[in-house]
């Protein structure tokens, strides 16, 4: 909108000086004139150029003097216009605001006349003028759009929309500065077209419409892998052919560019519509996408793999049903058809390696190729994260998903934690009621052959005892494991068989329900939690040291 006092206090100025220069010129001042550089080649004569603005700034006392110099002083102290218009045509900017008006009014004055022969007053000129310094004067916030050249994009559409207005479009198929047309700094070829990023802006200003294609260059890091990012600088539409330019801020983006295909754009458009519909993520998840964009704008993928390591521990970190490492339970959620859980696990401790390596000056055979596959885990973790696929708790998510498919072989030992009511977890820990041979596999201790004569009594009396409780045909085919140290109070250490081991060819009843239906008794169904093999080894109320353990069984 138009300041009315100052544009009326402009044009009043402009009619006094006219009168007064001409009046000069009239009495017999000379305009003074410079010979032009450029005279065509056909003319024998040379080219006069008078130079009236350089007339009207060694006579800046005679425009001070005029009666509508004071009102129009304050009309641009009052609009604040003058910092914006000495700053654009490269003019210093003095740090007192009368100062600043005063230098405004004999600029703009020396522009109205630069190149004229006379004083007359041109009134469209003064129009446009007066429109000029309108159009610069106004604020960024009271654009309708908000324009960000893209670095690193090449894609095959020339426009594609994004939710909340947003939309991608070829820089030459729209109205845009010759700033944000520059190949420089962008990541392309001059002869390579220039993508534009747009948001409509609101009430909220420009500030609101660079955080949303900020978070545009975020869902398309999420997206794919690829070096995207923003320019250094925004352009806000003031008027016809000026723009306001403001800084985004954006780092630099990370080489090697960001490929957008047809088909892509299309799953991009709804992946951030899946994302707009979403409630914005909890300070976990919010923190780790920030940290690994950090990691993507490093300059490469080993650059950003602790970024992209420390986003990881972030969701995955912390008490859970099962109390397994990083490694376990990122495995569980990033490996895929090209990976099985096993490879994963051992390749995330790979990486956690190679970070240490790092960390020492060293590095790792293949450490590019282990870099680059944490970035796209992390990615598709993030994302699954981001559309609520894996719930609010990503690290009881990963538990819950290694106790479902099993441990399978291989898996370290895990720690399984009891979890019990606040009053139940202070009370001494007591033993659980044994449960029955045929419900549970139990994993048989290995026993050495005794060749001697054993007595009734000690150690291998106790073992003897132990084995009474394991079905003989079950027996032959299980696979043995020490299972120790004995876990303390409240936790467990247990490796758990793989779920198709819990169906047995020898009781047609059963399923891949077990047991079967009719011998099912949900009020006496184990917990997933309750220790299978604690009733077994009892911890010794004595301070013995024996070289083998013992058992008591006095109080079955």
């Amino acid at each position: 909108m138009r300041d009315f006092l100052l544009n009326e206090s402009l044009r009043r100025l402009a009619t006094e000086a006219a009168t007064r220069f001409n009046a000069m010129v009239a009495e017999g001042e000379q305009i003074p004139f410079d010979v032009a550089t450029d005279t065509a080649e056909e003319s024998p004569f040379y080219s006069y150029v008078p130079q009236t603005g350089r007339y009207v700034a060694e006579r800046v006392g005679e425009l001070r003097a005029l009666p509508s110099w004071n009102a129009a002083r304050e009309a641009v102290v009052e609009a604040g216009v003058a910092s914006t218009y000495l700053e654009g045509r490269g003019e210093i900017v003095p740090p007192e605001p009368g100062a600043r008006a005063e230098r405004m009014l004999e600029v703009f004055f020396v522009e109205m006349w630069e190149g004229s022969s006379g004083f007359a007053l041109d009134r469209d000129k003064l129009e446009l003028q007066v429109a000029t310094l309108d159009a610069e004067a106004r604020s960024a916030d009271d654009a309708d759009l908000l324009v960000v050249p893209i670095v690193g994009l090449r894609m095959s559409m020339n426009r594609l929309h994004l939710p909340n207005g947003v939309r991608i479009v070829r820089a030459d198929s729209i109205a845009a500065p010759v700033e944000a047309m520059r190949s420089e700094g962008m990541g392309r070829a001059a002869w390579e077209p220039q993508f534009l990023a747009v948001a409509e802006q609101g009430h909220d200003g420009a500030e609101a419409a660079l955080h949303q294609l900020r978070e545009l260059i975020s869902v398309m890091r999420m997206f794919k892998v690829g070096g995207i990012g923003l320019g250094p600088f925004a352009f806000a539409p003031t008027g016809d052919d000026t723009w306001r330019r403001i800084t985004t801020g954006a780092p630099q983006a990370r080489p090697g560019g960001y490929r957008l295909f047809e088909e892509e754009g299309a799953e991009l458009a709804q992946f951030a519509a899946q994302l707009e519909q979403r409630p914005d993520p909890d300070s976990a998840l919010t923190w780790a996408v920030g940290r690994f964009e950090m990691g993507c704008e490093r300059e490469s993928a080993m650059e950003g793999l602790s970024d992209h390591l420390l986003a990881l521990r972030a969701v995955l970190e912390g008490h859970g049903p099962v109390g397994a490492s990083l490694p376990l339970r990122a495995s569980a959620l990033i490996a895929d058809e090209s990976l099985d859980r096993i490879e994963a696990r051992e390749r995330c401790e790979e990486v956690l390696e190679l970070e240490r390596a790092l960390m020492n000056g060293r590095t790792l055979d293949r450490a590019i190729e282990l870099a680059t596959w944490i970035e796209d885990g992390v990615r598709r973790l993030l994302r699954q994260a981001a559309l609520g696929e894996l719930g609010s708790d990503l690290s009881a998510t990963a538990d819950e998903t290694l106790i479902a498919t099993g441990l399978e072989a291989g898996d370290a030992e895990i720690t399984v934690f009891a979890v019990e009511d606040e009053e139940e977890v202070e009370a001494d820990f007591e033993p659980i009621e044994e449960p029955s041979a045929e419900e549970f596999k139990v994993q048989q201790l290995p026993i050495a052959e005794v060749r001697d004569e054993e007595p009734d009594y000690g150690p291998a009396a106790d073992i003897r005892e132990a084995e009474s409780y394991l079905d003989e045909e079950e027996e032959e085919g299980m696979d043995t494991r020490i299972m120790e140290p004995i876990p303390a109070p409240g936790e467990i250490k247990v490796t758990a068989a793989h779920w198709l081991d819990e169906v047995s060819e020898e009781r047609p009843g059963d399923s891949l329900e077990w047991p079967a239906a009719e011998e099912r008794d949900l009020q006496h169904r184990e917990r997933i939690d309750t220790p299978r093999v604690r009733h077994l080894f009892p911890v010794p109320d004595s301070d013995w040291e024996i070289s083998s353990l013992e058992f008591d069984y006095s109080r079955r």
